[in-house]
């Protein structure tokens, strides 16, 4: 993992919110997964539809975590950690879903981390499904 940056509690902080999102979506709970959402949160899934909010984010975990990923697994690799200033971080994760007989489906996750005081928010999550190139 590459991480730049300023304070390496703050990326301890954030790892452990990545982490957390991990635990979240084994537990297929959609509240937990979300808490960390701002508001305004822009959140792109892998099929290109955005949502905005906390409210719009949980609601679509909670479908496909009762549906298509229902008893999946969630593991993220932190690939880059780089803190864009002292209250914003970026973040990309090689992100793998499995289980519930399910091919593993491995994506590229990026989220953008604001803090304001002392919590750590996601105000970006763009996650891009992994595909391998064809032709040349």
């Amino acid at each position: 993992m590459t991480s730049t940056g300023f304070d390496e509690d703050e990326a301890r902080a954030i790892r452990a919110l990545v982490a957390a999102e991990d635990d979240a979506w084994v537990r297929g709970d959609a509240v937990a997964y979300a808490a960390p959402v701002r508001d305004d949160c822009v959140f792109t899934n892998i099929f290109g539809q955005v949502f905005v909010g906390r409210d719009a984010f949980g609601a679509q975990h909670q479908a496909i975590f009762a549906s298509i990923y229902k008893g999946t697994r969630l593991v993220q690799k932190v690939d880059h950690l780089r803190f864009v200033r002292p209250d914003v971080a970026a973040v990309d994760t090689d992100a793998e879903v499995t289980g519930a007989g399910r091919e593993p489906l491995r994506t590229r996750l990026f989220q953008l981390f604001v803090r304001d005081g002392a919590a750590w928010s996601v105000a970006v999550y763009h996650n891009v499904a992994v595909q391998t190139p064809t032709g040349g």
